[in-house]
C-alpha cells in the first residue's frame, strides 16, 4: 500500500498511514501501528461530537481545522463524515502550504488511548446491579488507610462563588477519628450554597448519580482498569432515583420522561462541570482536583430507551473498593442522613488488615467487634451530616443516632454499645 501514490490509496489507506505517522512520531513508537488502534472516519466523527473525553484532541483539532479551511477552496460533494471531509480538505492545502498540520492527527492520537468499553454490572433481571463494588481514591495517607475515597479530616471554606469546598489534610475537630468522610463537594453535588444541608427527603440526585455511575462498571475497577467507559440507558438512571417500591414495600409512583429528564439533564451538567475529586501526592504534598466520571451530553431522541454513554477515569491511586449495601438506592431516595452514612459505613466497615467485606451476603469480621472502634457524637455526625450548617452539634448528634438507628431497625447494621457493625446478613 506504501509504495503506491497517495493519490491512488483510498481514504480509509490514506487514514491508515497517516495513523500509522501518528503512532510513531506522537506515540514514540517504533513498530507497527496495531490493527485495533487504527480509526475509521466515523469512529473520529464520533470523538468529535463527544463531551465525555479527548477535549484537549478536539481543541487542537478544531484549531488546525481553521486553518486549512481557509487554505483550501476546493468543495467536495457527497461526504458524509466531517473526519474524512478534514482530511480531504487538508490534502487540497498541503499542495498550497506543505507545513499544514492534518487536524486528525491530534484526533487520532486520543483515539489511541481511548477509554476501555466495558459493561455494567446487572443483575439476574437486566437491572444496574445495586450490591456493587465503589472504588476507593487514595485522598492523603492516614496511617493504615492509604485508599480511600473518603477523606478525614478536611478543612471546609466558601469560594468566591459562595460554594463550599474542601482542603484535604488541614483537620479541624476529630483529627483522630476513623470516620471516612466524603469530601462536601460530592456529598452535597448540585445543593446551592445557602440551602439547608442534610435534613430530611431523598439525597440530592447528582450526588446518587455519581456513585451510582462510579460503581456501575465494578468488574473493570476491581482488576484494574483505570479509564472505561460504557453505556445505560435514561431507564437504568429512573429505576435507580426512583426504585418501584418504597423501602417498607409500597409500590412508587412511576416517574414519566417529563418528570425523570429536566432532573437528570441537570444532574449530567453538574457531574460534567463539579464532580471533581481532590488528590493529594503524600510525596510532595501537592494536589489536583480529577474528574472522576464524565457523561456524554450529545443525546439523541429523549426516552427511556435513550442510551447514556459514560466515561470513567480513576485515578492510578485506587486500589480495589468496597461492597455497597443492597438498599442503598431506595435509601438514597428516602433519606439522605442514612444514604451519606450507609456509604461512610461501607469503607469503614471494609478496612483492608481491619475488617472484611461480605461473602455470600454474609459479614465477616477478624476477632469479634473489635476491629470496629465505638464511634463518639463527632463520629455519628460525620456519617450522617457531614456538610450541615446546623451550629446546634447536640441537635445534630441526635439527629445522626436517629439515622443510625433507624438504619438498624431496617436490618442494614447493628449497634452494639457505640459501636457500628455490620450486618450479620444483607437485607433482601
Amino acid at each position: 500500500m506504501a509504495t503506491r501514490p497517495a493519490g491512488e490509496l483510498s481514504p480509509e489507506e490514506n487514514l491508515a498511514l497517516l495513523t500509522q505517522a501518528v503512532w510513531e512520531q506522537m506515540g514514540g513508537h517504533t513498530d507497527q501501528c496495531p490493527p485495533d488502534k487504527i480509526p475509521t472516519f466515523r469512529q473520529l466523527d464520533d470523538l468529535i461530537s463527544t463531551t465525555a473525553w479527548g477535549a484537549e484532541a478536539r481543541n487542537e483539532f478544531f484549531l488546525r481545522w481553521v486553518i486549512v479551511e481557509k487554505i483550501s477552496d476546493k468543495s467536495f460533494d457527497g461526504v458524509s463524515s466531517f473526519a474524512q471531509l478534514a482530511h480531504l480538505i487538508w490534502e487540497e492545502a498541503e499542495k498550497t502550504v506543505p507545513s499544514a498540520k492534518h487536524p486528525l492527527a491530534p484526533l487520532i492520537h486520543a483515539w489511541h488511548s481511548r477509554p476501555v468499553e466495558v459493561l455494567p454490572v446487572r443483575d439476574a433481571d437486566g437491572n444496574l446491579r445495586s450490591d456493587t463494588i465503589a472504588p476507593r481514591i487514595a485522598m492523603r495517607e492516614s496511617g493504615t488507610q492509604t485508599d480511600r475515597l473518603y477523606l478525614s479530616p478536611a478543612r471546609v471554606e466558601l469560594d468566591g462563588t459562595g460554594n463550599q469546598i474542601v482542603f484535604p489534610g488541614f483537620g479541624e475537630g476529630n483529627r483522630t477519628g476513623r470516620i471516612p468522610v466524603l469530601p462536601v463537594e460530592l456529598y452535597d453535588l448540585g445543593v446551592q450554597a445557602g440551602t439547608s444541608r442534610g435534613g430530611h427527603g431523598g439525597a440530592p440526585i447528582p450526588a446518587r448519580m455519581l456513585v451510582k455511575l462510579a460503581a456501575a462498571p465494578s468488574t473493570s475497577v476491581r482488576h484494574g482498569e483505570r479509564f472505561v467507559t460504557y453505556n445505560i440507558t435514561l431507564r437504568d438512571l429512573r429505576d435507580a432515583l426512583y426504585p418501584p417500591t418504597f423501602l417498607d414495600g409500597r409500590s412508587r409512583q412511576i416517574r414519566p420522561v417529563s418528570y425523570l429528564w429536566p432532573r437528570v439533564r441537570e444532574a449530567i451538567r453538574i457531574i460534567n462541570q463539579d464532580a471533581r475529586i481532590p488528590v493529594l501526592n503524600p510525596d510532595t504534598g501537592y494536589g489536583y482536583y480529577h474528574h472522576l466520571l464524565r457523561i456524554n451530553e450529545n443525546f439523541g431522541r429523549i426516552d427511556l430507551n435513550m442510551p447514556i454513554s459514560v466515561v470513567l477515569d480513576i485515578p492510578p491511586e485506587v486500589e480495589g473498593g468496597v461492597q455497597l449495601p443492597r438498599r442503598l438506592d431506595m435509601w438514597g431516595a428516602e433519606s439522605a442522613p442514612a444514604y451519606r452514612a450507609l456509604i461512610g459505613l461501607s469503607f469503614l466497615w471494609h478496612e483492608p488488615g481491619r475488617t472484611h467485606a461480605p461473602l455470600g451476603g454474609r459479614w465477616l469480621r477478624k476477632t469479634g467487634p473489635d476491629p470496629y472502634d465505638p464511634l463518639d457524637d463527632d463520629d455519628a455526625i460525620a456519617l450522617a451530616y457531614p456538610s450541615s450548617a446546623k451550629a446546634n452539634r447536640r441537635e445534630l448528634a441526635r439527629r445522626a443516632w436517629g439515622a443510625l438507628e433507624n438504619l438498624e431497625e431496617h436490618g442494614e447494621l447493628r449497634i452494639d454499645e457505640r459501636r457500628i457493625l455490620p450486618p450479620e446478613s444483607s437485607p433482601q
